[in-house]
């Protein structure tokens, strides 16, 4: 039975990288190149072929926007929200 516990946990693994290795093939680029331009997440959700949770659209954006960072950790990527319900993301300079 513990060989069993095994087999599970590493399916459940390599189900999860062939479903990352997926999305980011199918997505990952349109996703940063439509980051790029400004579309916000629920835009960019619209104009993918391929379907994905607006969660991870989210998460993708953000991290996208992680690593365009210049001087590590310089700065800080917020979500915002307007009146209007339109959900954007903005990074802005940390304050030492």
């Amino acid at each position: 039975m513990p060989q069993r516990k095994q087999t599970d946990s590493a399916m459940d693994r390599f189900d999860a990288a062939i479903n990352r290795f997926i999305k980011e093939n199918a997505n990952g680029g349109a996703i940063r190149h439509l980051a790029d331009l400004g579309y916000t997440p629920e835009e960019i959700k619209e104009r993918l072929d391929f379907p994905m949770d607006l969660s991870e659209i989210e998460e993708s954006v953000r991290e996208y926007l992680k690593q365009k960072e210049s001087p590590e950790g310089a700065y800080e990527i917020i979500r915002e929200q307007t009146k209007y319900g339109k959900t954007t993301f903005r990074r802005i300079k940390k304050q030492d």
